[in-house]
């Protein structure tokens, strides 16, 4: 399929925008050596959800990675994903 380099660099995208916001935002820990982890959880997240039409199943996907991110490390906590631009990738949180 020719569209899926562009569906995963979507994804990547949209999946580092939500890891910088949140972590701007969020009360959490120096650990350096887990943001790919938690880039790759979101992206894996995210991924399925790029194509479908559907914002919000692209926010709800961000969301629930966020929440077992939070669940692993209870110190983490931060806001949600509340929009989503399929298009340049930019996320808001709230």
């Amino acid at each position: 399929m020719n569209d899926t380099p562009d569906l995963d660099r979507a994804a990547r995208t949209i999946a580092e925008n939500v890891y910088v916001a949140f972590c701007r935002q969020a009360t959490m820990p120096a650990h350096p050596l887990e943001e790919q982890t938690i880039l790759t959880r979101l992206v894996e997240a995210i991924r399925p959800q790029i194509g479908s039409g559907s914002p919000g199943a692209i926010v709800e996907a961000a969301n629930g990675a966020l929440s077992a991110w939070e669940q692993r490390e209870p110190e983490v906590r931060g806001p949600r994903v509340i929009a989503v631009n399929q298009i340049d990738g930019a996320v808001t949180l709230g």
